[in-house]
């Protein structure tokens, strides 16, 4: 299906992927249509977290006139709007080929990663996080969802594999897997400054709470007995985006 033929106003847009969105915060077998009703600040849409309100009368109508929602009524003569396959095909074009300055990931830090070199100086570690974001927004499965909590895993170690050679000046003859003991012994050896010394204490327990994460979100949060919804994995792959960034530009700086 060609998308570019889909004319839609900004407004929108936005409102078709906040649907999306909170409809994939939960799990496939929990969700329920969206209600339109009525409020005091006039027309909202009950969804399954929360209400979403601040959109056009009809909007929810045009989405459904252009394929994107399916519409009917429930017992009470409410419209009730479900998200069509190809409104989720809808989304993931949208995310890949527009962007979103705040929703999209690599509208901000991946930006960020081509001007500070990151992808040269990382290769591996750009190449398993890219996958996970390209991945992520038409992830809706939880074998989806591991399979990016992997990529995750990959990338932290591969990137800190990159950064301990490049500070230290060799490689490291423990296992891949121990990140933070890499991590944590640049930071000690090769930080003179004690100011950027503490900032980067506080970024390694943030490292640490990420790989807390990527680990939950690879094995299915079992451990939690949570399940793992798409909101997880967003934010298992931002983050893990952002502690790398941030580590590398710092870093780079105080070489």
């Amino acid at each position: 299906m060609n998308f570019d033929q889909i004319i839609l106003e900004p407004e929108q847009q936005d409102l078709f992927i906040r649907m999306v969105e909170n409809v994939r915060s939960v799990p496939r077998e929990n969700r329920s249509p969206m209600i339109e009703a009525n409020s005091n600040d006039g027309t909202c849409l009950i969804m399954p977290k929360g209400e979403i309100t601040g959109y056009a009368y009809g909007d929810p109508d045009s989405l459904t006139t252009v394929g994107l929602l399916q519409m009917d009524y429930s017992s009470r003569g409410n419209k009730r709007y479900t998200i069509s396959p190809v409104g989720y095909k809808y989304y993931d074009w949208l995310m890949k080929e527009q962007g979103k300055p705040v929703e999209r990931i690599e509208s901000q830090t991946f930006r960020y990663m081509e001007f500070e070199n990151f992808r040269k100086t990382y290769p591996e570690a750009y190449r398993k996080i890219k996958q996970a974001e390209e991945l992520l927004w038409s992830a809706d499965k939880e074998e989806q969802f591991t399979t990016i909590g992997h990529l995750c895993r990959e990338a932290v170690q591969d990137f800190a594999d990159t950064l301990y050679k490049l500070m230290m000046g060799k490689d490291y003859e423990g296992p891949k897997s121990q990140t933070n003991n890499r991590i944590e012994t640049v930071i000690i050896e090769k930080c003179e400054s004690k100011k950027v010394r503490k900032y980067l204490r506080s970024l390694f327990e943030y490292w640490k709470a990420v790989g807390g994460l990527i680990q939950k979100q690879e094995h299915r949060a079992e451990k939690e007995r949570e399940q793992l919804t798409w909101e997880d994995t967003r934010r298992v792959v931002f983050q893990t985006v952002n502690v790398m960034f941030e580590l590398h530009k710092t870093f780079k700086e105080t070489k």
